[in-house]
């Protein structure tokens, strides 16, 4: 009598199990898909030019209210600008901060990690006492002192978020690569004759991914946040660029008159941020092994 064979799902295939557990984070997860498909798209989705002016309807409020026009669903800026088609705009430019942003951080805050891990005297609190200055400071003030050195504009705006959000990076790889240090499969490969650079990038690195996944999807949503920040500011993206941020800073002077032309780029950027912060706690509650055996 042959004994039955056990089969265990694919990680990719067990990962969405636990990710879909989660209501939120699934919902979340659809709304994003749908934003990254309509900033992609946006010239062919969007119903007007981001910059084009329409002087007939200035700030024309949302269909839906009095007055209002299916031409232009969300209704229009000060100058005419159709809110709709440059909330999909911007959400281009929003992702593409964010995104970049990250990358710029991840990368060099996951190299420094690991050499603060494996070179914890000199060089490790070397780097280590710089994060903390770093993060001493206030995150927005730090970007808005980066930027006034730099000057305006987006690129200095996404080089801004980058050093602002590394020492988050910096901690977090190294205290995993801290906590993978003393396990066996590490004093294994090391008694092998591995090298430095291969304990670090292909031994410990991939066992410390998990944490770093969680903390690059929360840092994408706290980009979104410090763009439109900077924006408001005026040190973000230059007009006529339809960043949310610089959007709300165009809007001020309308908020009680006109507040459509507030509330529409406000509920953009709450609703992206909320979105990323649940996707955040999904991949937590799916990439810990811990909170699967609780659950």
């Amino acid at each position: 009598m042959t004994e039955p064979t056990l089969t265990y799902p694919s990680p990719l295939k067990e990962f969405w199990q636990s990710f879909r557990t989660n209501k939120g984070a699934t919902v979340a997860l659809i709304y994003f898909a749908l934003l990254v498909f309509a900033a992609v798209f946006a010239p062919l989705v969007a119903p007007h030019a981001p910059a084009e002016q329409y002087r007939d309807a200035l700030l024309t409020p949302p269909a839906w209210a009095h007055d209002g026009s299916w031409r232009f669903i969300l209704g229009t800026d000060e100058i005419g600008r159709d809110i709709f088609s440059r909330l999909l705009h911007g959400a281009r430019l929003s992702l593409m901060i964010g995104s970049v942003s990250v990358l710029l951080s991840l990368l060099p805050g996951v190299a420094l990690g690991l050499i603060a891990a494996f070179y914890p005297n000199a060089i490790g609190s070397f780097i280590m006492r710089l994060m903390d200055i770093m993060l001493a400071l206030p995150s927005l003030l730090l970007a808005i002192a980066i930027v006034a050195v730099l000057g305006p504009g987006l690129g200095n705006t996404v080089l801004a978020i980058a050093v602002v959000g590394l020492p988050s990076y910096v901690r977090l790889a190294r205290a995993s690569a801290m906590t993978e240090l003393n396990k066996d499969y590490v004093i294994a490969s090391r008694l092998a004759g591995a090298g430095k650079l291969r304990l670090m990038f292909n031994t410990v690195l991939p066992n410390c991914m998990a944490p770093l996944i969680v903390q690059a999807t929360l840092g994408f949503s706290s980009a979104i946040l410090d763009a439109a920040a900077l924006g408001f500011l005026g040190l973000g993206a230059p007009p006529p660029l339809p960043e949310w941020g610089t959007m709300l800073a165009n809007a001020r002077d309308y908020i009680q008159s006109a507040w459509w032309v507030v509330t529409m780029p406000g509920l953009a950027i709450l609703i992206t941020v909320l979105a990323l912060n649940l996707m955040g706690d999904g991949l937590r509650d799916a990439l810990d092994p811990k909170l699967k055996r609780l659950a």
